[in-house]
């Protein structure tokens, strides 16, 4: 493989606009002076947080049911169940304190990434703590998790929380749906079945999470006024922080649109202010401690012209990333504050743990084992069906404009083009010349590379061409795909590395002892995520390399046209970019996906056969992939397909 020129491009891109953006925030913040104006700013916020967000359209019925009781001297724990949504059962377990009179102040307990759910063992001890403490819990399974694993019936191997929710999350994509909405529901339809249980006081519900927990537990005191209080577990950070960091983070952890928004990740507490709040976090936690620093001062700042200084608390334990002890003991003793009610002293030893098993909610610890229940690709395959009714016949130029607006491609420019020192690719003694063009396909800012290969031949510039012209779109690496192929006499062939491939392949976020470019973490997970946390489409972007490249090719064509060649990864942005471009000749397709319906219905659309990076979202409103070839055919334009 070539080595690669350009691996800081897509990094160094992302951090400027998050630097930017860092500096423009704290200048706003700065600029706040009364408490009209903290209110202003908190009410903008939380406008802006709701737009991240997609509800479904109602509230169904949550056709709850207790499916067991455990007794225990402090506490009775019985095992529930209640509908987010359609075919989406929630599994939880709901401990009540005894000898309390009068209604009860309640937590909802969000589980970080452990397998178990809310059975790990640490997460119990937290819950039954509470419960000790008098508050009535609900400690729920978050999809992937505990009792509603999606993966249980593939022998391969067991797949990780955040794996489950890597493969889930980009399923949704295609259908317009987003993870983070999905957990963000099913923590609402959470409080409302501790709403509908009589022993609980519905003013005094707060929410505490740890991990992936804490970040539901930050978005759902976001998002929903009926959280009284929060406590943020070893989550609380900037996305500046976890930019610099190169540290991705899971599916339902990017609100879609929130950068765009100018919101930062600590605006989503902004978003809970005055309310009771405290930040806890570990000395060495992943989740950079200085972010929690940074997110209190600005929280600081706002409390305290809204007149709530002493709602706003933090803790920053000694030890590594999780619930330890030390938080533990801080959340009982912040809640119990929150509630007004004396906080006893809690031996946590003596409440027990109980087997998984003994906690199942549901038939077998298995929500699957419900009838009716639907699992995340079954559930968008539905929606897949649906939008394929809707779908209607268009003509490429209708449908290059449908796609344009999708992708948030807009009128594509030539680029500005920096001439490269010419590389050869080497095999055996034999070596193939390419001349290599550098296309600014952001302003001032080189992310796609255009070669033009040759036998003998060097080319400086971009010049008339008699015969066919070809632009190769690779898997992962144009010169090790094209090797030794040369054009016939009087021909072309151009390749292009676009962003996030062959000499552009990113050297970010790498964790594994060898480059994985599908690991679930790795750099084309990580630039999708923040592409969607800027509202926009990673694929596009690399369809808008493409468009650059044929824009740039194109009139030095004899025919005006460019056969367009594409193998595996490179299918689909080609073939989005064809359908655009008024410089589309021939296209010929290798090891082509059939449909975006295929990987949104499969069981497990693996990383390395459907990555998110390639399930456009929203993109089947529009056109699945045979819509496009039909398009393309209409239109006489050849499509061959190996």
């Amino acid at each position: 493989m070539i080595s690669i020129t350009q691996g800081n491009a897509l990094q160094d891109f992302f951090l400027s606009r998050y630097r930017k953006q860092y500096t423009a925030r704290k200048a706003a913040l700065r600029k706040l002076k009364t408490a009209e104006d903290a209110a202003r700013h908190v009410n903008s916020i939380r406008e802006k947080v709701q737009k991240c967000f997609h509800a479904p359209a109602e509230r169904t019925p949550l056709n709850s049911r207790v499916t067991g009781k455990l007794d225990f001297p402090e506490f009775t724990l019985e095992k529930v169940l209640f509908e987010s949504r359609p075919g989406c059962t929630v599994t939880g377990n709901f401990l009540l304190p005894k000898g309390r009179k009068g209604k009860l102040p309640a937590i909802l307990f969000l589980c970080g990434h452990a397998a178990e759910g809310k059975a790990y063992h640490v997460y119990q001890t937290a819950a039954r703590s509470l419960a000790a403490c008098g508050f009535a819990v609900l400690a729920i399974d978050p999809i992937g998790q505990g009792e509603r694993k999606q993966f249980n019936d593939i022998k391969e191997r067991k797949y990780n929380p955040t794996e489950q929710h890597n493969l889930i999350g980009k399923q949704l994509l295609p259908v317009g749906e987003d993870l983070f909405s999905w957990f963000v529901w099913d923590s609402m339809r959470a409080i409302d079945y501790l709403e509908s249980r009589p022993e609980v006081d519905p003013q005094r519900i707060g929410v505490h999470g740890n991990s992936g927990g804490g970040t539901q537990t930050i978005w759902i005191a976001a998002l929903d006024s009926r959280v009284a209080w929060a406590a943020p577990s070893s989550a609380v950070t900037t996305w500046l922080h976890n930019v610099e960091n190169e540290m991705a983070t899971d599916a339902e952890q990017i609100p879609m649109f929130a950068s765009k928004q100018g919101l930062d990740y600590s605006d989503f507490l902004v978003a809970m202010a005055p309310r009771p709040l405290i930040l806890l976090g570990q000395k060495h936690d992943f989740f950079d401690p200085r972010g929690l620093d940074e997110a209190e001062e600005d929280l600081k700042h706002i409390y305290g012209l809204l007149g709530g200084s002493e709602n706003l608390k933090s803790f920053i334990g000694d030890s590594h990333h999780g619930l330890s002890g030390q938080l533990r003991q801080t959340a009982y003793k912040f809640f119990c504050t929150c509630a007004g009610i004396q906080c006893p002293e809690i031996n946590e030893e003596q409440l027990g743990i109980s087997a998984e098993e003994e906690l199942y909610a549901a038939p077998g610890g298995e929500v699957y084992n419900l009838e009716g229940e639907k699992k995340i690709y079954e559930a968008a395959a539905d929606m897949a069906k649906v939008l394929k009714k809707k779908r209607k016949d268009s003509s490429k130029e209708q449908l290059g404009k449908k796609l344009s607006r999708l992708l948030g491609i807009g009128k594509v420019e030539e680029p500005y083009i920096r001439r490269l020192i010419y590389r050869y690719y080497l095999q055996e003694g034999a070596h193939q010349n390419y001349s290599r063009f550098g296309l600014e396909t952001e302003p001032g800012r080189m992310m796609s590379i255009l070669h033009r290969s040759a036998k003998k031949a060097l080319f400086y510039n971009i010049n008339p061409i008699e015969g066919e012209t070809v632009l190769y779109v690779p898997n992962l690496d144009c010169a090790s795909e094209l090797q030794l192929r040369e054009p016939e006499p009087g021909d072309a062939l151009y390749s292009i590395d676009f962003r996030g491939v062959g000499e552009c392949a990113s050297t970010a976020c790498e964790q594994m002892p060898e480059r994985d470019f599908y690991y679930y973490y790795g750099p084309d997970y990580y630039f999708t995520s923040l592409s969607m946390l800027w509202g926009e489409s990673y694929c596009g972007k690399r369809v808008q390399d493409i468009l650059a490249a044929l824009k740039t090719i194109g009139p030095a064509s004899s025919s005006g046209k460019v056969t367009i060649e594409a193998l595996g990864f490179g299918v689909i942005p080609a073939l989005l970019a064809a359908v655009i471009s008024p410089y589309t000749g021939e296209v010929k397709l290798f090891d082509m996906p059939d449909s975006w319906e295929d990987m949104v219905s499969a069981p497990l659309a693996d990383f390395d056969k459907a990555p998110v990076s390639a399930m456009p979202y929203r993109i089947l409103e529009a056109a699945d992939i045979p819509d496009l070839i039909s398009c393309l055919e209409k239109a006489n334009i050849k499509v061959t397909c190996c």
